[in-house]
């Protein structure tokens, strides 16, 4: 199993990675056969939101952003404080920083699919995801379901389908689910002392009848690349799920 966490890969497909690392990353391509699906994929992914979000992109910016960015009147104006962030530095704050970059200069915003797809999902008053030590973690009916609904069980009326549970190698338990709510959004989530961490999130497709496929199936490639980075054995069946919700995901 290859050591190259998710930001690094997406910064990676991104070109945001400097020579070094580039490197390091090319190298292991060349023997790292679950590695090379996971680029393949994040790129599949990329290309697809990029089609899907370049005509958007076209559209006139409407006034009130655009005037958010005209100066200020002079008898309000106030001095620019300098922010200088320590040299290699990374988390949620540089995250945030970027997400706005690629808001403000349209060429690059294809390039960040993670920062994209939490955007698209996390709606204003959904309460489905918060923040906690600069990392997402489930809220509200997604945590609620992540904590008691059965894959096993499905309910066709529930808004979030649960898909696959497993353990990761560092021991955890992850599940998939999907959001049917619009836009829907697939995504994976791991449980700690913390909560549901979300490592990552995704615009889910539909097939051609218009309903959601099962949550087990129609998982976006770069969950699915996310689930095959992390599992350890197989997926938990009816029996095994049942007895991690009962003893609390742990």
């Amino acid at each position: 199993m290859n050591s190259i966490d998710e930001d690094t890969l997406q910064a990676y497909v991104d070109g945001e990675l400097d020579a070094a690392a580039t490197a390091r990353i090319d190298a292991a391509l060349a023997h790292d056969d679950v590695l090379a699906r996971r680029v393949q994929q994040a790129r599949a992914l990329r290309a697809q939101l990029q089609a899907a979000f370049d005509p958007v992109l076209d559209e006139p910016v409407p006034e009130r952003l655009s005037a958010l960015l005209r100066p200020a009147p002079p008898h309000t104006a106030t001095a620019a404080t300098p922010f200088v962030v320590p040299a290699g530095r990374r988390g949620f704050g540089a995250g945030r920083r970027r997400a706005l970059r690629r808001w403000l200069m349209p060429a690059a915003v294809a390039a960040s699919i993670a920062v994209l797809a939490v955007g698209l999902w996390w709606r204003p008053g959904d309460g489905l995801v918060r923040v906690h030590d600069g990392r997402q973690f489930a809220a509200g009916a997604l945590s609620d379901a992540l904590d008691r609904a059965l894959a096993s069980e499905p309910d066709p009326r529930a808004p979030i389908s649960i898909g696959l549970s497993f353990r990761s190698a560092d021991g955890h338990i992850c599940r998939t689910f999907i959001d049917r709510t619009r836009p829907p959004m697939a995504g994976l989530a791991c449980h700690d002392n913390a909560g549901w961490s979300l490592p990552v999130l995704s615009a889910a497709e539909k097939p051609a009848g218009g309903e959601l496929r099962q949550a087990a199936s129609a998982l976006p490639p770069d969950v699915q690349a996310a689930v095959d980075a992390r599992i350890r054995g197989e997926a938990f069946d009816a029996q095994q799920e049942r007895a991690a919700r009962d003893a609390g995901w742990r």
